[in-house]
């Protein structure tokens, strides 16, 4: 029998209160959410420690994706460092990612790298978003020259990742190459994640208030569950702009935690 409408905020049978009326419904408690109740006795469960709410769910379900962490954000003669922002401020990212991915791995899920690709010729790119990197005639632009090679363009140091991160990548993970600050935009992600199964996103990165939060809003509204691991994730913008961040995930888009709670859930 198809559920109706009635059933969105009806009382279960285990005494929460229903969201949504379809498999991917989830049940509010006064305790915490549970994202995956269709799996109760089917696979192992773990409660996950967030705000503003703990929240149930199978690991097997994620996906850590982290966005960005490329030379030309978090390396001395980077784009960020040649353009007199702070590129030491994103790589206070790089511990964070080191441990979410060494969590993830653990917990068996998918590792998705998404990162700026452009083509050598620029012809993916508009105005707005070629405009967005260059505020002033004499600021280097993607697919400009700087020493180590073209910001943000394709096969070029200034898109591989910090050195740091490069070993932990492996043959079987997940690489979206991206040209816009969403991820989900001209790339394969969505699919990727459908048809993978994969629900539930924890999100790590740089720059969390720009690439990470559009990217993250944007899963919000395609309906899978967010999680923004927030010491692993950083930006070269005020710190105002990543506690603003922070304060939507666990308001708006999800949930809010830390890679030690991330990397420690409990048995249910």
């Amino acid at each position: 029998m198809p559920s109706t409408t009635s059933d969105i905020y009806d009382t279960t049978s285990e005494g929460g209160i229903q969201l949504a009326a379809g498999v991917d419904r989830w049940v509010l408690h006064d305790d915490h959410v549970h994202l995956a109740p269709h799996l109760d006795g089917q696979v192992p469960l773990y409660r996950f420690d967030a705000e503003l709410m703990p929240f149930v769910d199978s690991p097997k379900r994620g996906a850590l994706v982290v966005i960005d962490m490329q030379n030309d954000f978090c390396s001395p003669g980077g784009w960020t460092d040649a353009s007199g922002l702070d590129y030491q401020a994103c790589r206070e990212a790089i511990p964070g990612v080191q441990r979410a991915i060494e969590a993830a791995r653990d917990h068996g899920m998918w590792v998705i790298w998404v990162y700026w690709f452009n083509r050598q010729d620029l012809r993916n790119l508009g105005a707005p978003t070629l405009y967005s990197f260059k505020h002033t005639p004499d600021q280097q632009g993607i697919g400009q020259p700087l020493d180590r090679g073209r910001v943000l363009t394709e096969d070029t140091w200034n898109t591989e990742m910090v050195e740091e991160l490069r070993p932990l990548m492996r043959d079987e993970d997940v690489r979206v190459e991206k040209v816009r600050m969403n991820g989900f935009v001209g790339t394969d992600l969505d699919q990727v994640l459908r048809t993978q199964g994969i629900e539930t996103l924890y999100f790590t990165g740089v720059n969390v208030d720009q690439c990470v939060a559009m990217t993250m809003e944007e899963a919000y509204v395609r309906d899978y569950a967010c999680v923004l691991l927030e010491d692993a994730c950083a930006t070269s913008s005020p710190d105002y702009c990543k506690q603003s961040v922070v304060f939507n995930a666990k308001q708006c888009w999800g949930f809010s935690t830390t890679t030690d709670k991330f990397a420690s859930p409990q048995p249910v």
